[in-house]
């Protein structure tokens, strides 16, 4: 095996790892969120916040921005494949640097909000489906260069 295919295949262990975790996130971390009790909220979002680097955070960057380097280093693709796949991390980033991260400072610092958890759940689909994007592309970047079985 190629290292460029072994690449591919570490890229989609990675991506395959970050949509399911968008997906629970989307579907059960974040609306329990609203259920946890005002007197406690500060501190369940800081056990949280402190919890999630290295099995949410680090991956999910990481599936940001590898798809470049993954354009430059992987197998050859046509360039949809790739440009696809750049542009549904991108949009990953900028959601989460934009509109994800901000609130969830607010919660942290401010204490439970249901406006703030509902914008908090409102603005993570389009993540959910730049991620979603990126697990498809990927699919099809698998059969591409291993072939339909």
């Amino acid at each position: 095996m190629e290292s460029s295919q072994l690449f591919l295949l570490l890229w989609a262990a990675l991506v395959f790892w970050v949509l399911g975790q968008i997906w629970f996130a989307q579907i059960v971390v974040y609306p329990l969120f609203a259920q946890v009790g005002e007197a406690d909220y500060v501190r369940y979002h800081r056990f949280y916040s402190r919890h999630i680097p290295l099995p949410v955070i680090i991956p999910g960057f990481a599936s940001f921005l590898l798809p470049v380097a993954l354009a430059f280093y992987g197998p050859a693709v046509p360039f949809w494949m790739s440009a696809g796949n750049i542009a549904a991390g991108i949009a990953g980033l900028l959601v989460t640097v934009l509109l994800e991260i901000p609130r969830h400072a607010r919660l942290e610092k401010g204490g439970k909000n249901a406006a703030t958890i509902a914008e908090l759940i409102r603005y993570n689909w389009p993540r959910t489906l730049s991620i979603s994007a990126q697990a498809i592309v990927t699919f099809l970047m698998l059969r591409h260069v291993f072939g339909a079985a």
